[in-house]
């Protein structure tokens, strides 16, 4: 059986649809990072299968989604933000998939439109495909290198690999995916189960600002972290420097007249600069 996990941070409007038409055999668990207790009395009162977890802080993904996997009491848990739509149809086949397939640390169902980017990648030759038969009808497992956001995570076998508390947000699930690969663990995609993933709409509209300030000052941080964790601090440096330079240039042309962009550079520069002078990701968007 799968655990669905979903990380809410002002996402109500969200959450409220996933729960009210996910089918009720299916535990669910909200990782509540914006302390709405309404929230909670109001979906742990209408739905048995629904457990809301009430943060004292804004945890972010990687804390968010590691504490999602404590909570969980099955071997197999599903990862999710708050902005999908996945059909009771996907999940049953994606919950019939674990129990006939096991050895993998990782699976994915895909976008239902991939025609602007994928959530998975694969970057080396892998081995041919995982055939399984679910419901008489053959399904096709492609080993990948990387997966990205809505995730089924093998806890038998991923075991104490989580994810890295020191990242808020962005590049946590590539740096996941990359140490799985290094223990051989094995990840899949499955082309034929899908799901909508609407981008950027996790959080209520009113949240758009703080959200980009909050991207672009954790996406720098994370990159630079990332790059140097994996490989050194001065190969990190040269990646990173373009960035910087284009943000300095940003915040100098806005400097006078346009407030946002403004905000938004020097939001870059601050990450970017505290990941060089290896500073904690402490940029928390407005609560």
């Amino acid at each position: 059986m799968l655990t669905l996990v979903f990380l809410s941070f002002h996402s109500d409007h969200h959450i409220k649809r996933l729960v009210n038409y996910i089918h009720s055999s299916y535990p669910i668990i909200i990782i509540e990072n914006s302390g709405n207790k309404k929230l909670k009395v109001e979906l742990e009162k209408k739905h048995n299968n629904v457990h809301v977890e009430i943060c004292e802080e804004n945890l972010g993904f990687s804390k968010g989604m590691n504490l999602g996997i404590k909570l969980s009491k099955t071997p197999y848990v599903f990862l999710n933000p708050a902005d999908i739509e996945i059909s009771n149809e996907s999940l049953n086949l994606l919950n019939e998939t674990v129990k006939n397939f096991t050895d993998f640390g990782m699976i994915c169902p895909v976008y239902k439109d991939e025609s602007v980017h994928s959530n998975y990648a694969i970057w080396t030759k892998k081995n041919k495909p995982q055939n399984i038969n679910l419901f008489g009808k053959n399904y096709s497992l492609k080993e990948v290198d990387f997966i990205d956001g809505t995730i089924i995570l093998n806890k038998k076998i991923t075991g104490d690999i989580i994810f890295d508390e020191n990242i808020f947000i962005y590049f946590e699930t590539m740096d996941l995916c990359k140490r799985l690969i290094e223990k051989n663990i094995k990840l899949y995609a499955m082309d034929q189960i899908t799901f909508e993933h609407f981008g950027g709409q996790s959080h209520n509209k009113l949240y758009n600002h703080e959200a980009h300030l909050s991207r672009n000052w954790h996406y720098n941080w994370s990159k630079f972290y990332f790059i140097n964790k994996h490989n050194n601090y001065f190969y990190a440096l040269r990646k990173i420097s373009p960035n910087l330079i284009k943000a300095v240039k940003n915040y100098i042309r806005a400097f006078l007249f346009d407030k946002k962009t403004k905000e938004l550079s020097l939001a870059e520069i601050k990450g970017i600069m505290t990941s060089i002078f290896k500073g904690k990701s402490y940029y928390r968007p407005y609560k």
